[in-house]
């Protein structure tokens, strides 16, 4: 899967104020969780792959994990959901394996589900810059010792992937079997893995604490900034014309 980091671009929606588009995806989201309906779910695929095209980014980095995972969501509904008409039956040894159209239709609503919930959570980090989001949320309201939390864990995410990537590379350069791994080899992985990680995590950690101290990081109530997030009447708009769109597809779908 592709890293989870924003990725610069010029679109509508990477021009959009921050929270702007944290509203949409709550609205998306809970649109998304309450309801069941499997046309109008697939309909908020569709709408989420064009988002991703008018963003300029392929779904999610076309991972194999989330297609596995769809995959394996469908066939435990399938089984487990004995609903409707049992589609086939198998018989493996004593055990009796039955797949049933109502499981069928349970699974496909929770695939769509999943999929548009990591697709648009995917999306709004893609599109959105954490700098401008810890901005936004700060002129908003938030204290600016929480937002600079915020900011930090965004930027050290996807820092330390590409240092787990590293630092399995390195291993398996000096010969160390990290690939297939058992339930013996789990502590080994640990071992080569984690704890050198943790280590660099903690002396990040460590210079960034000296760096605010130096700086006197928290001595005063408020702060100035340099860039100024305001909502224009085009994110006012999007907003109010967006539920608008959810409920037309759903009056269509339904």
């Amino acid at each position: 899967m592709r890293r989870l980091s924003y990725v610069p671009g010029s679109s509508l929606l990477h021009r959009l104020h921050p929270i702007c588009k944290l509203l949409l995806l709550l609205i998306y989201t809970g649109v998304v969780w309450t309801n069941s309906h499997l046309p109008f779910a697939a309909g908020l695929l569709g709408l989420l792959l064009i988002s991703f095209w008018a963003a300029g980014l392929g779904f999610m980095g076309r991972s194999r994990r989330i297609i596995s995972f769809s995959v394996m969501i469908l066939l435990v509904q399938t089984l487990f959901v004995r609903q409707g008409a049992p589609l086939c039956q198998l018989n493996v040894g004593r055990l009796t394996v039955a797949f049933w159209s109502g499981g069928l239709a349970a699974g496909a609503v929770a695939v769509l589900r999943f999929l548009n919930t990591i697709g648009s959570s995917y999306l709004f980090i893609a599109t959105t810059d954490p700098n401008h989001l810890a901005v936004a949320l700060m002129q908003a309201g938030l204290p600016y010792r929480q937002g600079f939390m915020l900011i930090t864990a965004l930027r050290f995410l996807p820092l330390f992937q590409y240092e787990l990537t590293q630092i399995q590379r390195a291993q398996m350069a000096k010969g160390i079997d990290l690939e297939g791994l058992g339930p013996r080899k789990l502590a080994a992985a640990v071992r080569h893995l984690l704890i050198p990680l943790v280590l660099s995590a903690l002396g990040k950690v460590d210079s960034l604490a000296i760096s605010m101290e130096g700086r006197a990081f928290g001595l005063h109530p408020k702060r100035t900034y340099r860039v100024q997030c305001r909502f224009s009447p085009k994110d006012w708009l999007i907003l109010l014309l967006f539920p608008l769109l959810l409920h037309s597809l759903g009056l269509i779908l339904s």
